[in-house]
């Protein structure tokens, strides 16, 4: 088995980027493959014949004798080949799941696009249940209505894919947690080429007061849910927006306006909303 854990599958296994979605996408065109983004350890299974080894990122070794319950899920995966390597997660629980294939037999699959790995995987496991369920989004919004309705589920948020991407391809996965909420108000506006041509603003600076009563910049925001008219957007308007991150200089990653509260003023605006430390995603 030990031929069976060569370290590039450690040192140069896929990795999801944090960033926002227009980013990404500007790298990676529609369509997205869309996963659930599991609350687990990342793990890979290694198969020779009817022997199974798990492998953490970080080098942990977990077998089936002296971890039975993390293979409580694996039985029926044993008519599959006799070699592969399987790119999965384990989450307590729940068990092993599987969402990627890195080798069946002797064929290294790497340079396989995701969508070609998939048909693959998909027949290494069938009659099983181990595989991570996936949908295909054509849209931006298709995507993020995906992450709400796996968050509404209890996942953490979604993996979005590049289907057309190698293994180990830089910046071709994503992940999009579950999102914080603040009240900002309007401190200014952006004058963007759009708002030249319309006299709408669509881009606003937002902050919030700290402790002291002193005004806390939290960026720019540009992007809002469709109910939103930007023209109820106003310098000190109060609105709800939903961010994914705090960054080390304060400002909001991925901010995205829900709705302008009209029944809040500037003055309840304050920085104590935060609960996360700056630089760390939302859980």
């Amino acid at each position: 088995m030990s031929d069976l854990l060569p370290n590039y599958v450690l040192e140069n296994y896929s990795k999801a980027v944090k960033t926002d979605l227009s980013t990404w996408l500007s790298l990676n065109p529609l369509p997205s493959l869309c996963e659930p983004k599991l609350d687990g350890i990342r793990v890979f299974l290694f198969k020779s014949g009817d022997e199974l080894v798990l492998s953490s990122k970080h080098g942990g070794i977990y077998t089936p004798k002296g971890n039975p319950r993390v293979f409580a899920r694996v039985p029926e995966f044993l008519h599959a080949p006799h070699r592969a390597i399987l790119d999965g997660e384990y989450v307590a629980h729940e068990g092993l799941f599987l969402f990627d294939v890195l080798r069946i037999d002797e064929r290294d699959v790497r340079s396989l696009v995701l969508k070609e790995r998939k048909k693959i995987l998909k027949e290494i496991l069938r009659g099983t249940d181990l595989e991570v369920p996936f949908t295909l989004a054509r849209s931006s919004e298709e995507i993020m209505a995906r992450k709400e309705e796996l968050v509404q589920k209890g996942r953490e948020g979604i993996i979005v894919k590049n289907p057309s991407s190698t293994y180990g391809q830089p910046n071709s996965w994503l992940k999009l947690k579950r999102y914080d909420t603040i009240d900002c108000f309007v401190m200014d506006y952006e004058e963007t080429p759009d708002m030249k041509k319309t006299g709408i603003p669509r881009s606003w600076y937002v902050g919030v007061y700290d402790a002291s009563g002193q005004r806390v910049n939290l960026g720019k925001v540009g992007s809002f849910v469709e109910k939103v008219d930007p023209r109820q957007v106003r310098i000190g308007s109060v609105i709800e927006v939903r961010f994914q991150e705090v960054t080390e200089d304060m400002k909001l990653r991925a901010p995205f306006i829900l709705k302008v509260r009209h029944d809040k003023i500037p003055a309840e605006c304050l920085l104590s909303q935060i609960r996360q430390e700056p630089g760390k995603i939302s859980h």
